[in-house]
C-alpha cells in the first residue's frame, strides 16, 4: 500500500496526464455511435476507453508535456480540465452522432407519411420502442459507418485533436458549436426524408383528383396500401443517398476539428 502511494507520488504528473486522455476517450465513448448506445455493455465501454488511452498517451505525452507538469496545481483546476477534456471528447463523437440522430429523425417524418407513426419495435441502442423505418436507417447507417471505416476515422480523429487541443486547454467559448451543431439532426433528417416525403405527398394530390373525378371509387380504401407500397419504393432508391450523407459527414468530421482548432489557437 505504501509502495504504491510512493509510486503515484514520484509518478504524479504521469498519471494527472493519463486522466486527462482517459476523459478526453470516454467523452467520446459516451456521444460515438453504436459504443454510446445501451447495446454496449458499461464495461466494454470502460475497457475499449481505458485500452485507447493507453494507446494513445505516448502520443500524447511529449506533445503536452507541459499539462504534464501537475505538481503543485489545485484540484479545483484538474476537475474542471477533466471536465472539459470530456466535452471535447464527447463533442468528437456527437460529430459523427448527428446524422444518426437525423436518420431516425427521418424515418420518423417517413412513417407518419405512409401513416405507420403507431408501428413501433423495440430499439436495443435506446432501450424502449422505436419506429420501424427509424430502426431500419439506424441499423443502416451502423452498417455503413463500419463498412466506411468510421470507426478509424474517429480514433484517428480523437488522436489527432491533441495536436489542435492540447490537454487542459479547453475553453467554454467552444462549447457553443457543439450546440449549434444540433441543427444538423434536422438538416440531415430533412435530406434523407424529402424525396420519399415529396413523393407521398404528390401520390395524395393524385388520389385526391382521381377521388373528384370518380366519386364512386373509394379511395380511402386503396390509399393505405397504396401510399405503403410507393413510399417503400421511393425510400429504396433513396437509398443510395444514405450511403453519400454518411461518407460527407464523416470527412467533415476532420475539417470540424481544423475549424475548432483555428478558433482555439486565435483565442490563446
Amino acid at each position: 500500500m505504501f509502495g504504491l502511494s510512493r509510486f503515484l507520488s514520484s509518478q504524479w504528473p504521469e498519471v494527472i496526464t493519463f486522466l486527462m486522455v482517459l476523459g478526453r476517450t470516454s467523452g467520446l465513448m459516451m456521444a460515438a455511435p453504436f459504443w454510446g448506445g445501451r447495446v454496449v455493455p458499461g464495461l466494454i465501454k470502460i475497457v475499449l476507453s481505458t485500452g485507447l488511452s493507453v494507446a494513445i498517451y505516448p502520443l500524447v505525452k511529449t506533445a503536452a508535456a507541459p499539462a504534464g507538469q501537475a505538481t503543485g496545481v489545485s484540484m479545483v483546476f484538474l476537475v474542471l480540465a477533466l471536465g472539459g477534456e470530456i466535452l471535447l471528447g464527447f463533442s468528437l463523437g456527437w460529430s459523427a452522432q448527428v446524422l444518426f440522430s437525423g436518420m431516425r429523425l427521418a424515418g420518423h417524418q417517413i412513417e407518419t407519411r405512409m401513416g405507420l407513426s403507431m408501428a413501433s419495435l423495440i430499439d436495443p441502442h435506446a432501450g424502449g420502442p422505436t419506429a420501424i423505418f427509424s430502426l431500419m436507417l439506424d441499423l443502416m447507417g451502423t452498417i455503413a459507418f463500419f463498412a466506411l471505416n468510421g470507426h478509424h476515422i474517429l480514433v484517428h480523429a480523437l488522436a489527432s485533436s491533441y495536436t489542435f487541443f492540447p490537454l487542459a486547454s479547453a475553453r467554454l467559448d467552444l462549447f457553443p458549436a457543439l450546440v449549434n451543431s444540433a441543427a444538423g439532426i434536422f438538416a440531415i433528417g430533412l435530406q434523407v426524408s424529402a424525396p420519399v416525403v415529396v413523393g407521398l405527398v404528390l401520390s395524395d394530390i393524385v388520389l385526391g383528383v382521381v377521388n373528384r373525378v370518380i366519386p364512386q371509387m373509394n379511395v380511402f380504401l386503396v390509399a393505405l396500401p397504396l401510399q405503403f407500397f410507393f413510399g417503400m419504393l421511393l425510400l429504396l432508391f433513396s437509398l443510395p443517398l444514405v450511403g453519400w450523407l454518411l461518407s460527407d459527414r464523416l470527412a467533415a468530421i476532420g475539417s470540424e476539428l481544423s475549424a475548432r482548432g483555428s478558433v482555439a489557437a486565435g483565442g490563446r
